[in-house]
């Protein structure tokens, strides 16, 4: 018996190792489509951020992935394995080029072709390059300490952000109609090459650049500086910290949890004394899924209600007397398909695609109509309110039409601000903390902040890094590692 097993593992053992060489390739391929249908493109310091921040609602939110990543990676890659390993072996039966010494090297080329596509996906030949390079972070970052601030007037500020709200939404070549036509009509500005910063391109890394001025990338524990309670860019100054020493009540609303990708630590370390999510919202009875009419749904608080409960909120921080910032945060609109509020219009919805459309609409109608209460209010007579899209969108049932548009550029409406020179340069998402910080009546010197220069000073340049932007780089660089270490910036 015992020879007769030994033959028949060895009969086996070509087989199985050839089937386990497709799978990894045809899986390692498949991998990098889905990533990039879901995702986009994301770097390995997103990867690492994200696993450091696998809390709750992280994994809750992966919940809805799983489904599509079974069924266009797992079980792809199992099927295509089989079907190349079964070919494989019929033909290797055969005489001539298959049963050849080179012949058995396909597996392997297989393997080879997975993984590059694999690394070039998350970018990982630019990421080891890129420790090579010259410190250009240091060169162009403008610390708020260094930089002179002027106070010319008071103003408060609302600050929306639309999730992965961007311009394509409005071009009827791509949807029919202009899906954001209801904010069309509510007057304000907008900033006409408005794009996402790189690196910038998910919510918390887009706050992090819209309110500090700086990339996010993940740090390394020993580095952090422990004992003072801050945890989250200690060293960093942002447009919290810059308010709240002010005199600001800042306060932020979103639907989501607040323990998403640390979205919760951001907020509580950089100047947020007041800070609303999913868990708080319920715990303040907010009507759950299954009630009548209810203000929850698959992952947090819809959108139509978060702006209801931010209306009743403005007027208590009005009445209140002291200088304020109150902060949202939609997620409607977020993939993989987004919330219909039961309280949108569902007709002509037929597909995921007709459904989406509607959630844009809607989203778009409530916060048309957000900005006629506080119009009609009076709050801007001394209050901004800046509508802005947190990144382009990305892994929807429409992410095909949006990614055939060839300018992504993020949505912004500026309401009660001072208008814009006639001439903007293209701006991003770092160019937004000094602009922010303006609208509020708080000028610093040349317009610089950060990585940015303010949508109100025409004639600045873009920084070097910006320009020749290298996000792997950040972890070589001493001046970004000092943000994270607690060294005030």
């Amino acid at each position: 018996m015992g020879p007769i097993n030994d033959r028949e593992a060895v009969r086996w053992r070509a087989p199985a190792v050839r089937f386990l060489a497709y799978f990894a390739g045809f899986f390692a391929a498949a991998l990098a489509l889905w990533v990039n249908r879901e995702f986009g493109s994301p770097t390995i310091e997103q990867i690492l951020y994200h696993l450091h921040f696998a809390e709750g609602a992280a994994v809750e939110m992966s919940e809805v992935f799983v489904s599509t990543f079974l069924v266009e990676v797992l079980a792809a890659a199992l099927a295509l394995a089989g079907i190349a390993s079964a070919l494989h072996g019929l033909a290797a039966q055969g005489r001539g080029l298959w049963r050849t010494r080179s012949a058995r090297a396909v597996p392997l080329l297989v393997v080879g072709g997975g993984l590059s596509m694999l690394l070039l996906q998350f970018s990982a030949f630019s990421w080891a390059a890129a420790h090579f390079e010259e410190d250009r972070f240091a060169q162009s970052y403008r610390a708020p300490a260094a930089s002179a601030l002027k106070e010319e007037r008071r103003r408060n500020l609302i600050l929306i952000y639309v999730e992965s709200l961007e311009e394509s939404y409005s071009d009827p070549a791509l949807f029919g109609a202009d899906l954001l036509a209801p904010l069309r009509t509510v007057g304000g500005q907008s900033l006409p090459a408005y794009h996402a910063a790189p690196g910038a391109t998910w919510t918390i890394a887009a706050m992090v650049a819209t309110q500090c001025g700086i990339p996010l990338t993940i740090y390394d524990d020993a580095e952090r500086k422990e004992g003072e309670g801050r945890t989250f860019l200690p060293g960093a100054t942002c447009l919290g910290d810059l308010l709240q020493a002010r005199g600001y009540r800042n306060v932020f609303m979103g639907g989501a949890p607040l323990s998403f990708s640390g979205k919760g630590r951001f907020l509580n370390d950089h100047g947020y004394q007041e800070r609303w999510g999913k868990e708080e919202w319920l715990a303040a009875g907010a009507r759950q899924p299954g009630t009548p009419d209810p203000e929850m749904g698959g992952w947090g608080m819809y959108d139509d209600a978060l702006l209801a409960r931010a209306r009743e909120r403005l007027a208590a921080l009005r009445a209140a007397g002291q200088p304020f910032n109150l902060t949202l945060l939609t997620l409607d609109t977020h993939n993989p398909n987004g919330y219909l509020s039961p309280r949108c219009r569902r007709d002509a919805v037929n597909d995921e695609a007709d459904a989406f459309r509607a959630i844009v609409g809607c989203t778009s109608t409530q916060l048309a109509q957000f900005v006629r209460f506080v119009r009609e209010q009076g709050y801007l007579e001394d209050t901004t309110l800046v509508i802005i899209g947190d990144h382009p969108a990305v892994g929807n049932p429409v992410d095909a039409k949006l990614r055939s548009g060839a300018d992504r550029r993020v949505f912004n409406l500026f309401v009660g601000a001072a208008p814009f020179p006639e001439r903007v340069q293209p701006l991003t998402s770092f160019d937004m903390f000094p602009t922010l910080l303006e609208a509020t009546g708080m000028r610093a010197t040349e317009g610089r902040l950060g990585l940015g220069r303010s949508a109100w000073t025409p004639d600045t340049a873009a920084s070097a890094w910006v320009l020749r932007p290298n996000m792997p780089a950040l972890a070589g660089s001493a001046a970004y590692r000092k943000l994270w270490s607690g060294n005030p910036g």
